[in-house]
């Protein structure tokens, strides 16, 4: 008899938005104005800016393309991504 644990290792957690805050404040730092466009925040962060519209939601936030996002949700979807966001402006 096979089990599910059967096809190897289990697979890491997959991170979100949420929780964020135990994650370590370490790695590249990315300048931010408050708000924040989705779109210049996912050129900052070097991803597409539908890839990021997905990441608000997470958190109950509701955004578009032209939409802004606050700096305290953005720099947790850029923690997401392994950056670290600092306030400029």
């Amino acid at each position: 008899m096979l089990t599910a644990s059967a096809g190897g290792p289990p697979r890491p957690p997959k991170k979100t938005a949420r929780g964020l805050e135990d994650q370590p404040r370490d790695g590249p730092r990315i300048s931010i104005p408050d708000p924040v466009p989705v779109s210049e925040l996912a050129s900052a962060l070097g991803r597409k800016p539908f890839q990021i519209i997905a990441d608000p939601m997470e958190i109950g936030l509701f955004s578009n393309v032209r939409g802004v996002v606050a700096f305290d949700e953005a720099s947790k979807i850029a923690r997401k991504y392994g950056f670290l966001a600092q306030r400029i402006g």
